[in-house]
């Protein structure tokens, strides 16, 4: 275990506090959840140069809100209205 010093921009400490704190409950997890995000950024940097060794060009991962950023929006009903439909369907043909 190492211990660190840095500086960070009141709001943002703040702001991840808040996000700790309502992840968990308390504050007891502060130092898991930078060591998780140190992690992160650390195994990124390990996947773009593996990339790189074997010749793929990769410009790191991709986050959840650029992946639903670039979803292309869907037309017509959901697939979930579509299967109620066909057992409606089903259950009035047996029916009548």
């Amino acid at each position: 275990m190492t211990k660190v010093s840095v500086y960070v921009d009141d709001a943002v400490w703040e702001s991840f506090k808040a996000q700790v704190f309502e992840k968990h409950g308390s504050m007891r997890k502060l130092s898991s959840e930078i060591e998780t995000l140190l992690r992160a950024a650390v195994t990124q940097n390990q996947v773009v140069s593996a990339f790189e060794k074997i010749g793929i060009k990769a410009k790191g991962t991709t986050s959840p809100q650029e992946i639903k950023a670039l979803r292309p929006k869907l037309r017509g009903p959901s697939s979930e209205e579509i299967v109620q439909g066909m057992r409606h369907r089903r259950i009035a043909q047996t029916l009548s």
